[in-house]
């Protein structure tokens, strides 16, 4: 077999290899709110080709470079589905770092809630909790528990014991379901709430 026929056969193992993780990342998209699919599957197949399979080589500056090299010899790579939450909101990575002390595989919040008002903060809560979840393990939804959010609350000393469940069913646009209190995750709405949310603690 001539070298020509061998990079040919090569080139298109790769293309057939290439085509699941695409039909993934559609799937992926699809999730997501109509207005955003197009941007983050561009995302998303950049970030595969780039760290996959190589096949996209875009030259990186010696900031960038140098950011990666931290973040690697800290062992904390933000996830997947959180980079792209991010960039498809113009939220830069480094915000994280602002909101989160992050160690490994460990995570604790390192925000203050400043809002008096006790139906926005616990809202606050769940979002930035939703986000935590989100960036402690690679794979992991936008979700929360309601009993960590009640203990969070408490923490801040913004709890209102009597409207607490209130507080969620008068917002329901922001999840897709309250039904599984253990794993509420948020809607579309609820991900653009938490990307406003984001900016604004992060200002605190």
């Amino acid at each position: 077999m001539s070298s020509s026929e061998t990079t040919q056969t090569k080139q298109s193992i790769a293309f057939t290899e290439l085509e699941k993780p695409i039909q993934e990342i559609i799937a992926l998209t699809n999730k997501i709110d109509e207005r955003y699919r197009e941007k983050c599957f561009e995302i998303l197949l950049n970030f595969y080709l780039k760290k996959e399979l190589q096949l996209v080589t875009e030259p990186e500056t010696e900031e960038k470079g140098e950011k990666e090299a931290i973040t690697k010899k800290e062992g904390f790579l933000i996830p997947i589905d959180v980079r792209a939450f991010l960039q498809t909101h113009s939220i830069p990575e480094e915000t994280i770092k602002k909101l989160f002390v992050v160690d490994k595989d460990e995570i604790r919040p390192a925000y203050k809630i400043t809002t008096i008002k006790k139906a926005q903060a616990q809202i606050q809560i769940a979002l930035l909790v939703a986000l935590e979840n989100a960036v402690s393990k690679q794979g992991n939804k936008f979700e929360f528990s309601i009993e960590n959010v009640r203990q969070r609350c408490q923490d801040y000393k913004v709890y209102d014991l009597a409207n607490f469940k209130a507080y969620f069913k008068n917002n329901t646009n922001l999840f897709k379901s309250l039904t599984d209190e253990e794993h509420v995750e948020l809607s579309p709405e609820g991900q653009t709430e938490l990307a406003e949310t984001i900016i604004l603690v992060a200002k605190q």
